[in-house]
């Protein structure tokens, strides 16, 4: 049985305000180039425009789904934010030097299960707006056989009016096809817990996406409050059977990378 360890991290009320590149943002914008002045809508989503290059507060990410409290020896929860030197993996981020990643400098391994979750934005005042949130993606997840099934590691992106309640995106790119955790290869090589993967059964990114893709998601109207967040869960079943993380590291993949987050409303 694996034996596994627990992260979590608290909310914090505070926005970021570095700008995808590197630069910070002093201040929104007084007018447009050549109109008038912008919206206090147009000026709030300027705000929060990164590419998580500078210091960066109230971005969290948090072990899910009931595996908490199992023990302190298996890594559930993976995200890391940097350069990727992971071999298979992005060369460094889509722009810049910073994003983040399940696992920057190697595979990630067996049965993680955890979601890196935004600080909350406040889209308030761009109700009556059809605003959008977009990001860069890059994934490669595990896809196998065992017992004459084929798995799919893979990861969701869910959005929330509070950061209590979530909800599933259908994102553009449509996703790829359908995860599909296996949770065991016998009962020596099981997940803690594996009736828990919540992400197992849903719409996700899976396989290997060939790169660098822009990620293009709606937001409803409902969704526009001053609570809004946004996270990126991913989860990963038992590829090989092994009761060492490193060992299990060596037969998934890369796993998935976020860069270059953004608002826009028209």
């Amino acid at each position: 049985m694996f034996v596994v360890g627990c992260a979590s991290a608290g909310d914090r009320d505070v926005v970021p305000v570095d700008a995808p590149g590197g630069g910070t943002v002093d201040g929104p914008p007084t007018e447009t180039p050549d109109g008038p002045p912008a919206s206090a809508c147009d000026n709030k989503l300027g705000t929060y425009a990164t590419g998580f290059e500078t210091e960066q507060t109230g971005w969290t990410h948090v072990t899910m789904d009931g595996a908490d409290g199992e023990g302190a020896t298996w890594p559930f929860d993976e995200w890391q934010k940097g350069a990727s030197s992971a071999v298979g993996g992005p060369v460094g981020c889509h722009e810049g030097s910073n994003c983040w990643g399940t696992q920057i400098s190697d595979n990630y391994t067996s049965c993680s299960r955890a979601a890196l979750i935004s600080p909350p934005y406040d889209l308030s005042s761009c109700t009556g707006r059809d605003v959008k949130l977009t990001f860069f993606s890059w994934h490669d997840f595990w896809t196998g056989s065992y017992n004459s099934t084929t798995w799919y590691d893979g990861g969701i992106v869910e959005i929330s009016s509070d950061g209590l309640t979530w909800m599933a995106v259908t994102p553009t790119p449509a996703y790829p096809g359908t995860i599909d955790i296996n949770p065991n290869r016998g009962s020596s090589y099981e997940c803690v817990l594996p009736t828990s993967f919540r992400l197992d059964g849903k719409q996700g990114f899976v396989g290997n996406g060939g790169g660098w893709k822009l990620v293009t998601i709606p937001l409803p109207a409902a969704m526009l409050t001053e609570k809004f967040r946004v996270r990126f869960a991913y989860a990963s079943g038992v590829s090989y059977s092994s009761t060492s993380p490193e060992t299990n590291r060596d037969h998934t993949r890369p796993g998935w990378y976020i860069d270059e987050l953004a608002f826009s409303g028209l």
